[in-house]
């Protein structure tokens, strides 16, 4: 029996009939596709699929159930949209649906091991899917290609133009997703250095790094803006923010500013660890600057750390649909123990609030 290879190609693109919900566990997800069969009926035109929205909600799993259909349809709680076209690294999963996190993770180690990152969720495509007999089953895992040269490539030239595009990605065509991780770091590395050798402007180098950085679930930025959109009270969305301090870390409002710190990556790992490096390493978010963390300050640039900035960019600019500034304060990759910026918000606020002043504490 040959082994399952991984493959990278172009997933979506297709006209899906959907049902997006919140589930508590994976058995909840095959009941959804009950009443999708029964409003498209005839119009079904592929296999079952669903969209896995990680980190969208505090409790659960936001999921989305889907048939591809030939004509719109469009009844209660189905509603029928185009599936966005991502690469993907994909791999078939044979057997019953409870196993299928193992045929994740092994997707989840490759692109670990090669040039590559991920973001944008997964996607799981019934091939065959046989509910009375699941060791009959047949998915296709598909973990969503997050491209981030390819996003660094148009920040730079959406800032510094076409010409300046050309001299930052030097190289990277040599460069596939079969390459080594190490390989693409180095790259990343390089192409940091030379960002620093066309402006010294930080404001510019914020615009083109932090285009890279993950996408925010789009879920919880409806959601805050909505609670935003309500009063105009920045307050009311840290109260909301303070009931989740795993995922928004507890900023700290003192005027128009939010004072952040970031929570160690590895928290158990940070708490143990016996030396400085251990530390770093622990704390810090991003694959591609731990292996730098040996030596204090990092050879790679610090202009890379706009690239995590941008998380909270897309956060921010999407609650209030207006541009913010960031300002990093401390970074690891500059020689300090932690990481915390400063995001400036284009509005009027007075005074300070804190998870704490939330609580009635002061």
């Amino acid at each position: 029996m040959s082994t399952p290879v991984v493959i990278h190609k172009t997933v979506g693109g297709e006209q899906i009939a959907s049902i997006k919900t919140i589930i508590q566990k994976r058995a909840e997800i095959l009941p959804l596709f009950d009443p999708l069969r029964q409003a498209c009926q005839d119009a079904i035109c592929g296999p079952a699929m669903v969209i896995l929205y990680y980190g969208s909600v505090k409790e659960g799993l936001l999921v989305e159930a889907a048939y591809p259909v030939s004509r719109p349809m469009e009844n209660g709680e189905v509603h029928t949209r185009t599936l966005e076209p991502r690469k993907a690294w994909t791999l078939i999963h044979a057997g019953p649906h409870e196993t299928m996190r193992e045929t994740t993770m092994k997707i989840f180690e490759y692109v670990t091991a090669h040039a590559g990152t991920i973001g944008g969720g997964t996607r799981e495509v019934y091939l065959e899917l046989d509910p009375a007999h699941p060791e009959a089953n047949r998915t296709e895992v598909q973990v969503l290609d997050h491209e981030w040269d390819a996003r660094l490539g148009q920040g730079v030239e959406e800032i510094l133009g076409p010409e300046a595009r050309q001299q930052v990605m030097v190289g990277i065509e040599s460069i596939t997703v079969e390459s080594s991780a190490e390989m693409y770091r180095e790259w990343i590395h390089a192409a940091m250095g030379r960002i620093d050798e066309l402006t010294s402007d930080p404001e510019k180098k914020f615009k083109i790094v932090s285009c890279c950085a993950h996408v925010f679930p789009q879920y919880r930025i409806d959601h805050l803006r909505k609670i935003y959109k309500q009063r105009h009270e920045i307050d009311d969305v840290l109260r909301e923010m303070y009931q989740d301090p795993d995922w928004y870390e507890d900023p700290v409002r003192k005027g128009n500013q939010l004072h952040m710190r970031k929570v160690p990556f590895d928290a158990e790992g940070y708490k143990k660890a016996t030396t400085p490096v251990e530390k770093r390493q622990a704390y810090c978010h991003c694959a591609f600057v731990r292996p730098y963390l040996t030596e204090s300050p990092a050879k790679i640039s610090s202009t890379f750390c706009w690239c995590g900035a941008g998380w909270y960019r897309r956060l921010w600019e999407g609650v209030l649909e207006l541009p913010v500034k960031l300002e990093h304060v401390n970074t690891l990759v500059r020689g300090n123990d932690f990481c915390d910026l400063i995001i400036t918000l284009p509005i009027s606020a007075d005074g300070e609030f804190s998870p704490q002043m939330a609580r009635g504490e002061k």
